[in-house]
């Protein structure tokens, strides 16, 4: 199921680029069909001028975006408000142009004004996506990048009504009847949500400078430096308007030495993770059947990360002949720590019980392990379970872990609450109790993670301990196999689209008992 919710959230990104390429493609050719209609030779030397460098920055534009998709398929660069910037851009000069084309043409004053009005909107919506960019460089989370987005946001909204109310009232521009432009007279307060931006993202540069590298700062500096000389120059030869044309400029050469230098990082790091996962696949026993040679039990364990790389983990391994321990846990946090912190907990697990005791002693000797040197606050759930093979009994001990269920034959699944003790490297000192209980021939016990139960779907429900144990009882007989692979299929059929928030965690145990023949 989540392997069919990966393909079909593929499908709609390739629907995505298919519709989005298609569309432009669909307005080089209007743009270029308008032109020869009109028959630019007909304009002014400078007007035409315009026309022409407009048309080749939207073929710039096109081929960015062709390049970010491409990207998006090969390395999973997905630069999306990067994209955005390019198709405002795009639509930008596309309705530069119609102006151009439509000037003075009395039949199409209607027309123009609402292509003028379009491109005016261009202006702040560009804006407001080259902002969106440049702070998911920078990072979003400071209090001084949280306030100047609220006013640019506001500012953008003001701009947006303001576009809106000028089509009526033409105070920025206006048409008139004989299809002239005419700049009104608050047209430089409409300058000023741009220069207000400018001065804003020069002022965040150099005081989070040390989040950018050299490129990134030149590359930003070109593209909110280069238009202003531009839009000077409009001011006095009427029929240049090429600042969107160089921002086109701009933003090919920051594809270049901003995106690709990302998307080398993004490789590389997905490389690293690969590795990592790689590592830890084969830390946690994934052959199963685990111990093909033991007929007195089934056992069956799945771990699958919400990131490359998890921090729940799973383990089960003979101490003697005829005592096996069961161990799931789940790290706090996810990514690289976890999975760090899920290497070094095992491990100690692991080595404490193989020297013996009870699993409350274990984890006593284990937790200040773990709490020495943990500067990163980091700690760990943990139900650890010895049985004796030969009799069924389990004694168990629980660190903040979730409630294991357990099936007697002929019967259904129960969640079995014992007390719990403190998480592993949460407290220096922490006291863990023994609990004991019977596994019966035919009985089964299921030790999952919090990732089950918490499994979230797009509306923010969560799954619930009562529908896990009503995913437990449709099939009560079944092998630990089959039983997870029936739980997993009512998460993912609950959950549909939404992303896996957390690692998911199951292990499940059917004793057969001693000298009883495993069922097939």
């Amino acid at each position: 199921m989540q392997m069919e919710n990966k393909k079909d959230n593929n499908r709609v990104k390739r629907r995505t680029a298919v519709i989005t390429v298609g569309f432009n493609i669909a307005l080089i050719i209007a743009t270029i069909v308008i032109i020869h209609i009109r028959d630019v030779d007909t304009l002014a030397p400078v007007r035409a001028m315009n026309v022409g460098i407009d048309l080749v920055g939207m073929i710039i534009g096109f081929l960015i975006l062709l390049f970010c998709y491409i990207d998006l398929q090969r390395v999973g660069v997905d630069f999306r408000y990067f994209r955005y910037l390019v198709e405002a851009t795009i639509l930008a000069l596309f309705t530069d142009i119609g102006a151009w084309v439509m000037e003075e043409r009395q039949e199409l004053w209607l027309l123009n004004r609402i292509d003028n009005t379009v491109f005016y909107m261009c202006m702040p919506t560009v804006v407001i996506f080259f902002w969106h960019y440049f702070t998911r460089i920078i990072g979003r989370e400071d209090k001084l990048v949280i306030t100047a987005e609220r006013w640019f946001k506001l500012g953008y909204v003001l701009e947006m009504l303001m576009c809106t109310a000028n089509f009526f009232l033409g105070f920025f521009f206006s048409i008139d009847h004989q299809g002239v432009y005419h700049r009104g007279p608050l047209y430089p307060l409409f300058m000023l949500y741009l220069l207000a931006f400018g001065a804003v993202v020069v002022i965040l540069m150099i005081i989070y400078r040390n989040r950018l590298s050299r490129r990134q700062i030149v590359a930003v500096s070109a593209y909110i430096a280069t238009p202003f000389p531009v839009i000077f120059i409009s001011f006095f030869i009427y029929g240049l308007s090429l600042n969107y044309a160089v921002c086109m400029l701009d933003l090919l050469v920051m594809y270049c030495i901003v995106n690709i230098e990302q998307g080398r990082e993004k490789l590389a790091v997905e490389k690293e993770l690969s590795t990592a996962a790689s590592i830890q696949e084969g830390v946690l026993p994934h052959v199963f059947p685990l111990f093909p040679e033991r007929k007195e039990f089934d056992l069956h364990a799945s771990m699958d990360p919400a990131k490359e790389v998890g921090g729940d983990f799973y383990d089960a391994f003979f101490i003697d002949d005829d005592h096996m321990a069961i161990v799931v846990a789940d790290v706090s946090g996810k990514g690289i720590p976890a999975a760090l912190f899920m290497l070094i907990s095992r491990t100690l697990i692991k080595n404490r019980t193989m020297m013996g005791g009870t699993p409350a002693e274990i984890l006593m000797d284990v937790n200040p392990q773990l709490y020495e040197g943990n500067q990163a606050k980091m700690f760990v759930t943990v139900w650890l379970g010895i049985i004796t093979i030969s009799t069924g009994h389990v004694t168990e001990a629980n660190a903040g872990h979730e409630y294991p269920a357990i099936r007697h034959a002929d019967g259904s699944f129960e969640l079995l609450k014992r007390k719990h003790g403190l998480v592993l490297g949460g407290m220096k000192k922490a006291g863990y109790t023994d609990d004991e209980f019977e596994l019966n021939p035919g009985d089964t016990i299921f030790v999952y993670t919090d990732g089950v139960p918490e499994a979230t779907d797009a509306r923010g429900q969560r799954f619930g301990m009562d529908r896990m144990t009503e995913s437990l009882n449709k099939k009560p007989d079944a092998v630990p196999r089959e039983l997870l692979e029936t739980v997993r299929a009512d998460v993912d059929a609950f959950v549909g689209n939404a992303p896996q928030f957390d690692d998911l965690t199951m292990l499940a145990v059917k004793y057969y008992g001693s000298g009883t023949a495993k069922q097939s």
